[in-house]
């Protein structure tokens, strides 16, 4: 008989995208996770999980199918076990995605918005470039994800939270901070700090080819901090698109960020959601939280 403590270490499982990851979370031994998804697989008769051991765990088609049924039947087990008193309150838990460069000006606030609304649930994170935010959600091992409607390998389903436009990032005493717009051209004319993730350095080098452009890239980073540390600095400029709401960085330097004078498409900031599974409860109460976060 299947039970609820083996569909729960197989969605942690999942989640983590191995034993060993998953034992932490529960506080298990790595040898009796395992065990628990051989016997669970024993009971369904099929495969949850392709084992590599260089690559750790890949979950199957068949295991997709069973990870939408187990977090529904978990969810619904939590709500079952809600005493009298406690109405219809969401309880539950759900594992949220999100690209690296938006967490420090987004996710803290969602949370604590999260928190006190839907004060049962409990919300694990996992943070990732853009195109392993995708993969998380292609496998299942996020319900939802924060991120750009940008470089998804399939395409999820998507909620539009914010239009965010292109900006330029300058140390205070530039002389292009003068201007109230800044021409790309300019721009293209000073050394370039990159930010340097998969599909992100891409995307924003995008305006400067579309204008036929090619800047002197004078150093490259994978921290969107370091980027804004640096041309604070004055160790060059940035074209940047995830904005911030403070003009300091850790240091204490200030930069400043002004528009771009040429025509841009903007991009989306999206909750995703991955077609391959139905939303549970929690992930529907949560989606809706996260859309009157921003506005809509």
């Amino acid at each position: 008989m299947i039970t609820l403590h083996q569909l729960k270490v197989f969605v942690a499982v999942a989640e983590s995208g191995g034993t060993a990851a998953a034992a932490r979370q529960l506080h298990l031994s790595q040898p009796s996770v395992s065990l628990i998804v051989r016997n669970l697989e024993a009971e369904l008769g099929a495969e949850l999980f392709i084992r590599n051991p260089p690559r750790g765990l890949a979950i199957t088609p068949f295991g997709r199918g069973k990870l939408e049924e187990a977090r529904t039947l978990l969810s619904r087990a939590e709500m079952f076990a809600e005493p009298q008193d406690a109405g219809n309150q969401i309880r539950g838990q759900i594992t949220l995605g999100y690209f690296s460069s938006l967490g420090p000006p987004y996710i803290p606030g969602l949370l604590r918005h999260i928190r006190e609304t839907l004060p049962s649930v409990e919300v694990q994170l996992r943070e990732g470039d853009l195109g392993s935010v995708s993969r998380m959600l292609d496998t299942g091992q996020v319900e939802l994800a924060l991120t750009y409607d940008l470089g998804m390998t399939e395409r999820p389903r998507v909620y539009l939270l914010k239009e965010c436009q292109f900006y330029a990032a300058l140390s205070p005493d530039h002389p292009l901070a003068q201007l109230e717009a800044i021409p790309l051209e300019a721009l293209a004319a000073e050394p370039l700090i990159q930010f340097d993730l998969p599909h992100s350095r891409e995307f924003l080098m995008s305006p400067f080819w579309q204008y036929q452009l090619e800047p002197h890239i004078a150093y490259r980073t994978t921290s969107l901090e370091m980027v804004r540390g640096m041309v604070a600095q004055g160790l060059g400029v940035a074209l940047l698109i995830t904005q911030s709401h403070a003009d300091r960085t850790h240091d204490g330097s200030r930069f400043v960020c002004r528009p771009i004078a040429n025509p841009l498409p903007s991009q989306r900031l999206v909750l995703a959601h991955s077609h391959h599974f139905s939303p549970t409860p929690v992930a529907d109460a949560v989606t809706e939280k996260i859309k009157v976060f921003f506005g809509y």
